[in-house]
């Protein structure tokens, strides 16, 4: 991910987006645990929740469900179709960021399956390695880690 520079002199936002995390792709001859949300290889507006755990298919099923509480089989697994608005699909439930000497974690937010943190300070001409370990609402501990480039403007 290319984040913009930061002025060592300038506070600045920067967002983890965790959708992809969260709502992962329906994978061929993948296992899938009961709860959790793929989105279909054709976006149908749709999410599907694994209500039958198992594995799925080589290929994909011929049709997507594209009404609220519908499933369709896809190998051993059952998908429930279900309206994004009304899904419990995991959300960010809490993150630990840890930002190295240097630079200033001013405060940090999450909302849905965004991670947010503010930083300021920094040294010009150094990046910084932020690691952000967030724990979904649904799910297992993930990490990713942004690189923070100071650059006086």
């Amino acid at each position: 991910m290319e984040l913009d520079p930061k002025d060592p002199n300038v506070a600045a936002t920067y967002t983890i987006d965790w959708h992809d995390e969260l709502v992962l792709e329906a994978l061929r001859e993948h296992a899938f645990t009961a709860g959790a949300f793929v989105q279909a290889q054709r976006d149908t507006g749709f999410y599907y929740e694994c209500t039958t755990a198992g594995r799925t298919a080589t290929n994909y099923p011929r049709t997507w469900p594209r009404a609220a509480g519908e499933t369709v089989l896809d190998g051993s697994v059952v998908w429930t179709c279900r309206h994004p608005s009304t899904a419990t699909v995991a959300l960010v439930s809490s993150v630990v960021w840890t930002v190295p000497t240097g630079i200033t974690k001013d405060s940090q937010s999450e909302s849905g399956a965004l991670a947010n943190i503010v930083l300021s300070g920094g040294t010009d001409g150094v990046d910084y390695e932020i690691l952000c370990r967030m724990t979904p609402t649904i799910g297992s501990v993930m990490e990713k880690t942004i690189t923070v480039q100071v650059r006086a403007q």
